[in-house]
């Protein structure tokens, strides 16, 4: 009778263990991936924000949860390059790129956690936004190269020096609880005319 109660006792404990064990586990996963989807959003965003003629933000769900960025007509080997234009170089407007939230259709009309890059032209929007699944998509799957995002929030500035603050909100799951981790970059473009 006792052997059977010290086994059960041992049991118990190593089944608390277990679950506590696996709890953590699963908040550090979830932590890691927040921490790695806020990171590269604000990382990529970077790139193309920096290189960019123009910005707008736009309002699809929640005010300023879209970014459409102009990018320089010109390149040569894939660098954007500026032309000799109106008696000076400068960098000619070019194609239109718009980042946003969707889910693995990359439809603009969706919500999602993932982060979407797609092509776009102002005369046919929204209807004209033509989503880049090799972009967008881990090697064309349903799965997100930047995900899960609960959030994503752009601010355009347009003084003397014109510049995109991005704020990135990824959350995960904490015991019973919700956390989340919020990352925010702010980028000149550097082309602007």
């Amino acid at each position: 009778m006792v052997a059977s109660a010290v086994v059960t006792l041992v049991l118990t404990s190593l089944v608390e263990v277990y679950y506590s064990v696996a709890k953590e586990w699963e908040r550090q996963q979830g932590q890691a991936s927040a921490l790695v989807a806020t990171s590269t959003a604000c990382t990529r965003l970077s790139d193309y924000i920096s290189q960019a003629t123009g910005a707008t933000v736009l309002t699809r769900y929640t005010s300023g949860d879209t970014l459409a960025l102009n990018l320089p007509a010109d390149t040569a080997n894939g660098i954007y390059v500026p032309t000799w234009s109106s008696g000076k170089v400068q960098y000619r407007s070019g194609n239109w790129i718009i980042f946003y939230l969707s889910d693995s259709t990359g439809s603009y009309s969706h919500s999602g956690d993932i982060l979407w890059a797609a092509s776009m032209t102002w005369a046919g929007f929204p209807g004209s936004v033509v989503p880049d699944t090799s972009w967008s998509l881990y090697f064309n799957q349903s799965k997100g190269n930047i995900q899960p995002l609960s959030s994503i929030q752009f601010t355009y500035t347009s003084d003397d020096r014109p510049r995109v603050t991005v704020t990135a909100t990824s959350t995960y799951q904490r015991g019973t609880t919700q956390a989340q981790i919020q990352q925010s970059r702010t980028i000149c473009l550097q082309n602007v005319n």
